[in-house]
């Protein structure tokens, strides 16, 4: 009876010793601490959104356009009406024109009785407002063949400053592009509305773009012939002004913004 009771106090004695060794391990294994896990990480700067660059030496889009007005005589009023039967020139770029405008003419008041101002959205507008009025981002300029030959070359340069300073006070925003006059054909030129003339105010536009920052297109030299005359397949109008251009003259001035801007 001595000897059971013994060998039952041993294997009593083990079976705590056991469970001791398994309740430290279990108490272990609780207080473990779980192997963190990384987190996702988190952007800390915005993603820039995509804007469109100007590659030099690449053409860009006619959609490039779609934020630009144009603002011009009735020279540019015939690339108005080329544009609006060919969307593929300069997209959905918006005109500002009026037959006979001038830098000079551009600043007359409202109710002028001479005024030749444009018309936008039914009503006569200053092209002061041209960016305002459109919500343009880009203005194109060509005025001066109804300029040169009244103010001269200097003092057309001047009124094209008080426009653009006038546009830039409305919207400051935008980005001024200055073209160039373009030619006169050959036999129409009358006194001192000239080709001549014409070049002269041009170098003088020119030189002023670079002073104030704004960008200058030579349009002249694109449509002028070896002699400095408007090509004769370019002009739409050889019987009465010979200013005006064709379709295709249209065409080719459209692509050279595409390429210079």
């Amino acid at each position: 009876a001595v000897l059971m009771r013994k060998k039952k106090i041993i294997v009593l004695s083990a079976v705590i010793v056991i469970l001791l060794i398994l309740g430290v391990v279990v108490g272990k294994t609780a207080n473990r601490s779980p192997k963190p896990v990384d987190a996702p990480a988190i952007a800390t700067e915005a993603a820039e959104p995509a804007t469109e660059a100007r590659i030099p030496g690449v053409p860009v889009d006619a959609s490039w356009f779609d934020d630009a007005v144009f603002v011009g005589d009735s020279v540019t009023l015939k690339l108005s009406y080329y544009c609006d039967s060919h969307p593929e020139a300069l997209g959905t770029a918006q005109f500002f024109c009026a037959g006979s405008l001038g830098y000079a003419s551009s600043l007359w008041d409202i109710d002028d009785p001479q005024a030749v101002h444009p018309y936008y959205k039914g009503q006569m507008r200053l092209c002061e407002y041209c960016a305002a009025d459109t919500s343009a981002k880009k203005v194109f300029i060509m005025l001066g063949m109804n300029d040169i030959a009244i103010y001269g070359v200097d003092g057309t340069v001047g009124y094209a400053d008080e426009l653009v300073s006038r546009i830039l006070n409305n919207t400051p925003d935008v980005e001024i592009f200055m073209q160039s006059v373009t030619p006169i054909l050959y036999g129409h030129e009358i006194g001192d509305l000239n080709n001549y003339n014409i070049r002269e105010f041009n170098t003088a536009l020119e030189t002023y773009c670079s002073e104030k920052g704004y960008t200058f297109l030579d349009i002249y030299s694109v449509m002028a012939d070896e002699t400095g005359y408007l090509r004769d397949e370019y002009c739409g109008d050889p019987g009465a002004q010979g200013i005006h251009f064709t379709d295709d003259a249209c065409n080719i001035w459209a692509e050279t913004l595409k390429n210079k801007v």
